[in-house]
Order: structure tokens, then sequence, then C-alpha cells
């Protein structure tokens, strides 16, 4: 007596039916509902470049490199602004990169992006809630029209006490040209080197630049602005600069001092 014969291409081909019955089903049932469109990825920005952060007094200032194409190449013509997001640890104990920072504490348009400053296509932003003996970790997240953020440039660091700013600033003008002097702090904190100063001008009534005058740090206490435009105030702050281990630091601004040239 033989057994019956058993096709193995019969007996698989029924459950394969039922499972396409079962996903057109499915299908059937989500036609007509409406959800959000969401954005492809390949059409977000990149992250942020070069994210950085300096320390001045007891201010940080994260500066980046605006995005200027999405994932997939194309230009990112949607990029709006950045939001940061900001964790705060113990210094001494905490972990800066256990989590991601979640407080949001700016949000950053490219039209007027203040209270960040703009130079070139860098952004500048001073966070002034820093405490001593804390670190704060950031994300800096790029945001395209709608609200879709993009992947986030990632950087910590931990607060130091800061080196004291110069003093007696003095602005004394000249022929199209300001003269300035000032006097280099009495002492540094233990572990700090003299890099030099730092100077910064703003005309009367407007802002400083985020950046110094100098592009490296100066070494002797004066220098001559030539650049100082007949007939307008142009008005003057310095700070210290120094090295604490592997870490530029930066003093809070002296006072300031004006002078109109010639």
């Amino acid at each position: 007596m033989s057994l019956p014969s058993c096709n193995p291409r019969r007996a698989f081909r029924a459950p394969l039916i039922l499972v396409a019955l079962l996903v057109a089903a499915l299908a059937l049932a989500a036609c007509g509902k409406k959800g959000p469109v969401m954005p492809k990825l390949a059409a977000l920005p990149v992250a942020p470049g070069e994210l950085q952060i300096a320390q001045q007094g007891d201010d940080f200032i994260l500066s980046w490199t605006i995005p200027e194409r999405n994932q997939d190449g194309a230009p990112a013509a949607d990029l709006v602004g950045f939001h940061i997001y900001r964790m705060v640890y113990d210094a001494a104990e905490g972990c800066p990169t256990c989590r991601d920072p979640e407080e949001l504490v700016a949000a950053i348009r490219l039209v007027r992006p203040e209270p960040a400053a703009r130079f070139g296509q860098r952004l500048y932003w001073r966070d002034v809630a820093v405490a001593a003996g804390t670190g704060q970790a950031y994300l800096v997240v790029p945001v395209t029209i709608g609200g879709h953020e993009g992947p986030a440039a990632a950087a910590h660091r931990a607060w130091m006490p800061p080196p004291p700013a110069p003093a007696a600033l003095q602005a004394t003008a000249g022929e199209r040209q300001v003269r300035l002097d000032w006097t280099p702090p009495a002492a540094l904190p233990a572990g700090q080197q003299l890099l030099g100063y730092n100077l910064y001008r703003r005309p009367a009534g407007g802002v400083y630049l985020p950046l110094a005058l100098n592009a490296e740090p100066l070494r002797e206490p004066r220098l001559t602005d030539f650049v100082g435009e007949a007939g307008r105030e142009a008005v003057y702050r310095v700070t210290t600069v120094v090295r604490s281990g592997d870490l530029l630091l930066e003093s809070a601004s002296s006072p300031e001092s004006a002078a109109t040239p010639r």
C-alpha cells in the first residue's frame, strides 16, 4: 500500500495566499487616512560644522558653521535656523555624554539671528547662565521649514576659573587712528599661562563683533588701531587670554574706553 504523495509547492501555496490577502486587506483599510507629511531623511541638512565652546569670563560662547548642503548633497535651501539644547552636569563627577541635552535654551533664525551673531558662515551664541563648578553639554540642531530637525552637532565643556581682566584701558584719539593702552593683571591663578590680550571694538551705539580685532593674542598691553574712521566715535574693551592645560580661557571684559579719531 503506497502513502499518499505530498507536493511541497502546493503545501506552501495556501499560507502564501493567506498572507497576500491579509496584506491587501490592511492596505485597503489604510486608504483614505492622512497623516503628517514627513520629510525624507536625505532632504534634511547635514549637522552644523566645527562646533566650538569658548569661555569668556563666566560665559560660554558657542560657535558653529552653517551647513550649506543636505545629506543628499543638494543645497540646504529649506534651512531656516537652529535649536540649541543644553544639559548641566557636575564638572567634578558628572558624565557629559551619559544622556542627550533636552533643555531648549535658544531658537536661532538665519534671517534675524539675535541673540546670536553671524560673521560670515559662522554663528556665535553666548550662554550667560553658566554657574561656577558646572559643566555644560550642548546640541546644536539645524531646523528646516515646518520645524523639522536635522542631525545635531554635540560638544561639552566644564567651567574653569577665568583670569583677571586688564585694568585702566585708555583710548587716545589721533589722526585717523586710536592708540590703546591698558594695565596687565597683577597676578594669574595657579596653572594659568599668559598668552596675551584680545581687543574688541564697536561703533558708538552699536554692538561688538564676536571676533577680536587681533587674529592672535596681543603680546604687549598696547595697540594702535588704524581702522578708526575720522569724526566717528569708537568704543573699545580688552580681555586677558591664558592657557590652562589644553584649553584657552578669556577673562571678562575690561571697562570700556572711547575715542573719536580726527
